[in-house]
């Protein structure tokens, strides 16, 4: 990890931290999660659901699009490593999640943020309609899932590409929910 990417991990870390994971994203980590958001997090059931709704979009697309893998004990499954940070301030939540990508895999993913923040909420559902009918486990995946995302929080995705060596990037997607 270079340094300007070290730096901003800690500026993420810095304030107003809730909840921050870096590690495998499998069923243990979302299970884990889901109880601190269920039992919690707010007394919001509605702002914890969507909240739940949207880790579980951004820990999928670690577990399945970071370069970085973790093989399980049975060595049956290749998770992907990534972290994820929830802060809480007086107004909003904001979810980041990152992950190192193959730089090919980091540039598809922020083409298809910006396509998907430039649509409105209608167009995002005919979209996501659209993409449905796709065939699955076409490579660059991640479309509905960014999609459901946006929908879910009803605020664009943020996303930062930071190159790390010759092939590989740090990919940082980062979403807020009033």
């Amino acid at each position: 990890m270079n340094l300007e990417t070290k730096k901003i991990l800690t500026e993420l870390m810095a304030d107003f931290l809730t909840i921050s994971y870096s590690g495998a994203f499998d069923g243990t980590v979302l299970s884990a999660f889901a109880k601190r958001v269920e039992t919690t997090l707010t007394d919001n059931p509605q702002l914890n659901k969507k909240i739940f709704k949207i880790f579980v979009e951004l820990g999928q697309n670690i577990a399945l699009y970071s370069s970085d893998k973790i093989i399980t004990d049975d060595q049956t499954n290749f998770n992907g490593y990534g972290i994820f940070i929830l802060r809480e301030y007086i107004d909003k939540f904001q979810l980041l999640a990152g992950n190192m990508a193959f730089k090919e895999d980091a540039t598809i993913a922020s083409e298809k943020c910006e396509k998907i923040n430039a649509l409105s909420r209608e167009e995002l559902r005919e979209y996501k309609r659209i993409l449905r009918k796709q065939p699955a486990g076409q490579k660059g995946g991640g479309n509905i899932g960014l999609v459901q995302i946006v929908l879910t929080a009803n605020s664009n995705i943020e996303h930062k590409v930071i190159d790390v060596d010759d092939s590989h990037s740090f990919l940082v997607f980062s979403v807020e929910v009033n």
